[in-house]
């Protein structure tokens, strides 16, 4: 994926349905208009990773700005202990 939105837990945590589609929600300005390609598996450091691809190179406001929404709605849902990283 060339341009994308890592969410790393700091451990391997159980991460469903319903995360991915709020990620989806919180970076939908950033998204594939036709779809949403994100992975789900482990890093190196055997942490759970969800990556979402975008469309196109986000700047470093919007990148922010993403990241503080997902950030919020992770928070929201319980996850406190996360690593959010935007390409630009």
């Amino acid at each position: 994926m060339e341009n994308f939105i890592n969410i790393i837990f700091d451990n391997k945590e159980e991460v469903d349905d319903i995360v991915v589609s709020e990620v989806a929600t919180m970076a939908s300005p950033a998204l594939l208009e036709s779809e949403t390609n994100y992975t789900l598996g482990e890093n190196d450091n055997g942490q759970t990773m969800l990556t979402v691809e975008t469309h196109a190179q986000l700047d470093d406001e919007e990148s922010d700005l993403i990241a503080e929404d997902i950030a919020n709605k992770l928070f929201d849902l319980g996850y406190n202990n996360f690593d959010i990283e935007v390409s630009v």
